[in-house]
């Protein structure tokens, strides 16, 4: 249901911007985090959405209120 919201490629590409601003190992690693961050808010939004003007609402939520706590639990 992600490739039917209009921009999320622009927004994973801002969020892949910022990873790749701040981690000194390396644009690899750090645009490997930001996919996996974002598709984690992609699946922690699916649970709550109906359709894809949900989805767009409750990505966003994730996004917002991701901690490490929840990327350590759906990582591992």
């Amino acid at each position: 249901m992600l490739q039917k919201i209009t921009a999320t490629g622009c927004a994973v590409t801002a969020l892949i911007a910022a990873f790749v601003a701040v981690e000194p190992s390396g644009a690899l690693e750090a645009v490997a985090c930001a996919l996996s961050v974002f598709g984690i808010a992609a699946e922690l939004g699916a649970e709550a959405a109906r359709g894809p003007a949900s989805l767009r609402m409750h990505l966003i939520d994730s996004l917002y209120g991701l901690n490490e706590d929840a990327l350590l639990y759906r990582i591992f």
